[in-house]
């Protein structure tokens, strides 16, 4: 099995001693459902579990980014890593510093709505960069 799929199967999913728990965060509460057994059937009914509470659950990003701004540059999700703070007109992006291993975090502004595509350009290209140095 592939790698990502690995991971999307698994996506909010934590096996314990007893079974299966699906476990969501929303804005501050936590969600919560157990499945006993560590059978095939108890993984298919927490996915299924899962997979309905991400439809009925909101967005867990409280700011997203605008849908004429990812469409600008070709996206169909959000980059991970890349924020859009409350009531800011600006793009973060939270890095460590190769140098000193501090962590740090840069800012892309924008005034005119036009401007907004660029800076979350900007935003991904850094965050791209960083992850190339890591490795």
């Amino acid at each position: 099995m592939p790698k990502n799929q690995a991971i999307k199967e698994f996506s909010n999913i934590r096996v314990t001693n007893d079974g299966f728990q699906v476990v969501f965060t929303r804005i501050g509460q936590e969600h919560t459902a157990y499945f006993a057994g560590h059978s095939e059937k108890s993984l298919r009914a927490a996915q299924r579990h899962r997979d309905r509470m991400l439809r009925e659950l909101p967005s867990k990003r409280l700011n997203t980014v605008p849908r004429r701004v990812l469409q600008a540059l070709g996206l169909s999700e959000p980059v991970v890593g890349v924020f859009r703070p409350r009531g800011r007109k600006h793009y973060s992006v939270t890095f460590p510093d190769l140098r000193t291993g501090r962590k740090r975090t840069r800012a892309f502004s924008w005034r005119e709505p036009e401007e907004e595509i660029e800076a979350y350009a900007q935003a991904i290209a850094l965050r791209n960069t960083v992850l190339r140095r890591r490795g």
